[in-house]
């Protein structure tokens, strides 16, 4: 009896078909499961001008676009997680629940909790302080010449004025009768006019010495005058610059004497509590800016572009930004330890930072 061949390649396909079966089980299923890769959860914060988010919940910005270029050039997917506090997006990253976060200081304090990109921004940290409005300057001006300081100086130039007035008068009464007479009180009134007249240089020339005697008190007179007048001038300025001072910040010397804020566990309130500063922490930038409108801190810490563009649009005119930069730093994207993305996003940002897209960006965010 021949074998039939039909049977014996049927045997054959069988055996191949069940030892495909059990070595590659999951690969027969593999096509009713999804392949799509999971989004990345990428942290943001609303900080104007790196982070904005928009009426209908899109998000522009420096950063925010930064990241969606490198996103585009990975080819991956994502999702904004938005956070109220700064503290909250930084904890969510050290617990690997987010997997990146746009914008971060390159810091030694987290260094050794995460990991960054290459650099792409150079930053620093800027104060600001309440702005003054005109009205109010000029009020504190009067009240400081009417001050007690200033009083007692213009009390002692009129006692010399009196003094110089009567001794010329003493020399004049007799042999300039027409300049200096008038009697006794009209006669003093006049030296007294003189003595005024000369000390202030506006001299109207219709009083003058003739005497000798008359003539040395004038020469001494207003070689006193010119030392005298030199010197009320220099401390009528200084007690107005004291008090102009008094009380405000105009550098970063100032801070250790005033009530100075920053977000917690920002750059700024690390920074500041390395220098020996006391920082009173904040939420987030318009909580900050507005204790600084309405004089509730003397001054508030944070990046330079934010401040400087959030000042512009919601503080104008109550709130202004010192010129300097402190505590220079970069700016990276902020990863989990050992996170896979930091390569493929490092080659993204170098080719990104090469591109016309990189330096509109710039232009139309940071000043």
């Amino acid at each position: 009896m021949q074998p039939n061949p039909n049977a014996f390649l049927r045997i054959v396909f069988g055996m191949m078909a069940l030892w495909a079966f059990l070595i590659f089980p999951a690969t027969s299923f593999s096509q009713h499961e999804s392949t799509a890769p999971r989004p990345l959860q990428v942290g943001v914060i609303a900080a104007s001008p790196l982070y904005i988010k928009t009426p209908d919940g899109r998000w522009e910005g420096f950063s925010a676009e930064l990241w969606q270029a490198v996103a585009q050039y990975l080819n991956v997917p994502f999702e904004y997680r938005e956070f109220g506090r700064l503290e909250d997006l930084i904890g969510a990253l050290e617990k690997q629940e987010i997997d990146l976060f746009p914008s971060l200081p390159v810091g030694d304090r987290l260094e050794s909790t995460m990991d960054f990109s290459q650099s792409y921004l150079k930053s620093g940290l800027s104060i600001a302080i309440p702005a003054e409005g005109t009205e109010y300057v000029w009020l504190r001006i009067f009240k400081d010449i009417f001050s007690e300081h200033i009083l007692k100086a213009i009390g002692l130039l009129v006692l010399l004025s009196i003094i110089a007035g009567i001794v010329v008068w003493l020399f004049e009464r007799r042999k300039n009768d027409e300049m200096f007479g008038d009697g006794t009180a009209g006669g003093i009134g006049h030296g007294i006019w003189w003595a005024i007249v000369t000390m202030t240089t506006v001299g109207y020339g219709d009083k003058a010495p003739k005497t000798a005697g008359g003539r040395i008190v004038a020469l001494v007179w207003m070689l006193f005058s010119i030392i005298f007048v030199a010197s009320f001038t220099a401390n009528i300025t200084t007690s107005l610059t004291i008090n102009e001072l008094k009380g405000r910040v105009h550098g970063f010397n100032d801070l250790y004497k005033a009530k100075v804020g920053s977000i917690s566990q920002s750059e700024g309130f690390d920074f500041l509590t390395k220098q020996g500063i006391a920082v009173i922490p904040l939420e987030d930038i318009h909580a900050g800016l507005a204790a600084v409108a309405d004089r509730k801190i003397d001054a508030f810490v944070l990046n330079e572009q934010v401040l400087t563009y959030q000042v512009k649009k919601d503080f104008p005119g109550r709130v202004q930004v010192l010129p300097g930069i402190y505590d220079e730093y970069f700016v990276s994207i902020a990863l989990p330890q050992n996170s896979p993305l930091r390569k493929p996003i490092n080659r993204a940002l170098l080719k990104l930072m090469k591109t016309e897209n990189w330096t509109e960006l710039r232009n139309r965010y940071i000043q």
